[in-house]
């Protein structure tokens, strides 16, 4: 009697610590290596080296990128196990085992969530911080079904003649004016008055540039970014005339990789694209040989862009260009232990970029350029709404140029908004 009483015990412990879910450790053979080291060349401002860029430029990070990497392992085990990122619930991740191009891709966008969220939503290191983004390249050029094609149009030996160039968008800005000697140069106007700093390599040789779009409209996709789709009808329509300015910016975007190009401030593309969208564009192929007149304020609603309600946008709350230090680094906020974190100096981006881009990501329901991270821009004002927005925000800042390239969260008090939101 004594033996059933004791057992019994034991035995539904046995049930009850069968039923606890066991952590799965992930194969450390399958999660990519970083390619960078911690602490190269500081410079004394708390970056270092990071990777180089298409431009051949070193890209400053900070001094503790990439992080440790047992500690690395551990989040990334935590977030595969969760189906998320832990410190960004809205970003699901997967870790397929098997060796497909799919599978590879898909395990190199959960590092690199896993890395940027390292600390909490949007705290950790950046894309450059490691040669994640160079591996991802490398297999969608390996073994996608754009690899062949590149090889089919180069036996075409494309000319300029395969496109009609009159019907090319002009850029409407030169490159290298008014350099900052940080990299920088001036873009347009915006809509406040304020120039926007570009590269001051944009835009690129017009010849360059032509011969990169014939390319893409040729294979239907922008062929250093396949996934996303272009079309360049030859009629005078509004749909068409805007679907060539949008070719024309997908192709200045990717013009040297995925999401590695011009940004849109140094053309007058959306200026264009809002004239058409506003019939305010003159009645002659979009291309004429002047860039089609900006719209003024008062032209437009002044409230929204056609897409989101500005007024919910959440304000950046800090300048671009503040102290640079002649490296192409900026003051960016001041983070918890009173240091200044530097930041490129050309973020935050121009605000009609960032609202054009937000407003296609919200209209996709995921980030345009990094499809598997989903978002959402509720309207109402309960405080998950708004630090849904907030954090829709903070993906379209962090994807505005590609998966993974754009502005580091440190050049907004978008962080600041989030935890105030969240109490």
């Amino acid at each position: 009697m004594k033996l059933s009483l004791y057992v019994a015990p034991v035995l539904t412990a046995a049930c009850l610590v069968s039923g606890i879910p066991f952590k799965r450790d992930v194969d450390p053979a399958l999660v990519p290596e970083f390619g960078v080291t911690a602490g190269v060349n500081p410079t004394g401002t708390g970056d270092c080296d990071g990777v180089t860029n298409a431009a051949g430029n070193v890209v400053k990070i900070p001094c503790s990128c990439p992080p440790d990497r047992s500690s690395f392992l551990q989040s990334l085990t935590a977030n595969v196990d969760a189906g998320k990122v832990v410190n960004n619930p809205s970003i699901f991740v997967t870790f397929p085992t098997d060796n497909s191009t799919d599978s590879q891709l898909a395990r190199l966008q959960t590092a690199i969530v896993t890395l940027q969220n390292l600390n909490g939503p949007g705290k950790g290191c950046p894309a450059a911080s490691t040669t994640f983004l160079a591996q991802q390249k490398a297999i969608q050029d390996g073994t996608a079904t754009p690899a062949s094609t590149s090889a089919t149009l180069s036996a075409r030996t494309l000319t300029s003649h395969e496109i009609d160039t009159s019907f090319i968008p002009q850029f409407g800005v030169n490159p290298g004016v008014n350099p900052t000697g940080t990299g920088d140069c001036d873009g347009t106007t915006n809509d406040a008055g304020q120039v926007i700093k570009i590269p001051c390599s944009c835009p690129p040789d017009r010849n360059t540039f032509i011969q990169s779009l014939e390319a893409n409209v040729a294979a239907g996709f922008a062929v250093n970014n396949p996934s996303v789709k272009i079309s360049f009808p030859k009629d005078n329509s509004k749909d068409s005339q805007l679907a060539r300015v949008q070719t024309a910016i997908v192709t200045l975007q990717n013009l040297n990789g995925p999401g590695k190009g011009c940004p849109a401030a140094s053309t007058t593309f959306l200026a264009q694209q809002k004239a058409i969208q506003d019939s305010t564009a003159a009645s002659v192929p979009a291309a004429s040989s002047a860039p089609a007149p900006a719209s003024t304020p008062a032209s437009s609603p002044p409230s929204t862009t056609g897409g989101v309600d500005v007024a919910l946008v959440p304000e950046f709350g800090h300048a671009a260009g503040l102290n640079p230090t002649s490296t192409g680094d900026c003051d960016g906020i001041t983070n918890d232990d009173g240091q200044v974190v530097k930041v490129p100096c050309s973020c935050p981006p121009g605000r009609d970029t960032f609202i054009a881009s937000l407003d296609a990501n919200v209209a996709a329901g995921h980030a345009v350029n990094n499809p598997s991270v989903q978002l959402t821009f509720p309207t109402d004002d309960s405080n998950a709404s708004k630090a849904a927005r907030i954090n829709a925000a903070l993906i379209t800042l962090q994807n505005l140029n590609g998966p993974g390239v754009g502005c580091p969260a440190a050049s907004t008090t978008f962080l600041a908004q989030l935890k105030a939101v969240q109490g």
